[in-house]
């Protein structure tokens, strides 16, 4: 679903996963409102996970702080991040990057100021 590129230095995503060709993702969205047919919702949502482990990453370095990329803050943000996109999904339908990254950043901010 992954490839490496050497120039990069990162993994970038394969046509296969682009095009919402894993029959694994495919099936784990079946199990979800709002995801079952629509791969666009479940690819955003796979982009959205992607973008808050880099802020966990991001966070870390600004703060000089290693002990952010370990478990114990990272079972946290996770949970955090389910209570946010449950919230947002109720309100909205289906859990929307847009309302729920900001939200799981602010909060992400303040917790890691805390550490």
């Amino acid at each position: 679903m992954l490839k490496y590129s050497v120039e990069k230095d990162e993994l970038e995503p394969s046509e296969d996963l682009i095009n919402g060709d894993s029959e694994i993702i495919k099936d784990i969205a079946a199990g979800v409102r709002g995801w079952a047919g629509n791969w666009d919702a479940v690819y955003e949502n796979i982009l959205l996970r992607a973008r808050i482990k880099q802020e966990i990453v991001n966070l870390s370095d600004k703060l000089k702080k290693p002990e952010i990329l370990e478990a114990p803050f990272n079972v946290v943000a996770n949970s955090m991040f389910h209570q946010i996109s449950d919230r947002v999904n109720e309100e909205v339908g289906v859990p929307l990057a847009s309302k729920i990254f900001p939200e799981w950043q602010k909060w992400a901010v303040q917790a890691s100021k805390k550490i």
